[in-house]
């Protein structure tokens, strides 16, 4: 079995408040077609307004490839209730990403229900715009009606990655792990079973290797299945040193060759390359199967 391709990229639309992706929408598509995948999909950062721009593009290329997959989402700021500029707490509140996919018409419309309340509250912290979405709004949107919209982890940005290091550095207290098993099946609580899905994601990155064991034993634990995504911000791996210098440009030096180094379209080769020190194969085409069963 192939990669059948990624469920969580960006392209020139995550750069609204801050300098991300070198991508472009249409180069995106033709890429992830061009390396014989069967779906792509665009989670910008809290931002789904090139929706009308992937569906016309979609449809264009839709005649000469009728088995592709184009999926709408949104890679949101996963929030507790109520966090304001006013009273977050800083060591204690962040930003978390996850991930947000359209299953279908209603899903989209769930979507674009959680970013406008996520816009309406909006505030700035510095010079960035800060756009918290809350839980209480995903048990209002997507847990009335389940079923619409997949969810996913996102990257070591995301609340179960980031929870999941703490565990490992602090000693993996049980309690602490309770607490981590506790979230994830809230999170499933609200999507309903087989919506929402741990996400693994390849690297060399010793932090997002930790991660992805952890997510991998985590969903033995909990039968919550588990994706694998590139998190694209440019193409190809070539590129990184244009979208390193993309990101320096705006506000000085970042560290980005790090975390960023393994952020492009990958090939089933790569994918597997990256991985096989952490599943074994068996296992990473468990994930292939579980993105399927997205598309």
């Amino acid at each position: 079995m192939n990669y059948p391709g990624s469920l969580h990229n960006h392209t020139e639309y995550s750069n609204l408040r801050l300098r991300d992706s070198i991508n472009r929408t249409s180069e995106l598509i033709d890429y992830a077609i061009e390396l014989g995948q069967d779906v792509i999909a665009i989670t910008e950062h809290e931002s789904i307004s090139n929706s009308v721009k992937i569906e016309k593009y979609y449809k264009k290329i839709k005649q000469k490839h009728p088995n592709f997959k184009v999926i709408f989402g949104n890679e949101i700021y996963l929030c507790r209730d109520k966090l304001d500029g006013q009273n977050f707490i800083k060591g204690e509140d962040k930003y978390y990403h996850f991930i947000l996919l359209a299953r279908d018409a209603t899903g989209h419309k769930q979507i674009r229900e959680l970013s406008t309340r996520a816009w309406m509250r909006s505030y700035m912290t510095g010079k960035m715009r800060r756009v918290p979405t809350y839980y209480q709004d995903l048990i209002d949107i997507i847990g009335a009606a389940p079923g619409h919209v997949v969810g996913s982890t996102a990257c070591l940005g995301g609340f179960l990655d980031t929870k999941l290091l703490q565990w490992v550095r602090g000693g993996r207290n049980d309690q602490f792990y309770q607490q981590i098993i506790g979230w994830v099946k809230s999170i499933e609580g609200i999507f309903g079973e087989g919506n929402f899905y741990l996400e693994m994601q390849p690297s060399a990155n010793d932090e997002q290797e930790c991660a992805n064991k952890e997510l991998f034993n985590l969903s033995q634990i909990t039968g919550i299945p588990y994706i694998i995504t590139t998190d694209s911000h440019y193409l190809k791996k070539e590129d990184a040193a244009i979208h390193k210098a993309f990101l320096n440009s705006q506000d000085g030096d970042r560290e980005v060759a790090k975390f960023y180094a393994t952020t492009y379209l990958m090939t089933d080769e790569e994918v597997r390359g990256f991985m096989k020190d952490v599943i074994s194969e068996e296992e990473l085409e468990e994930a292939y199967k579980n993105i399927n069963k997205i598309i």
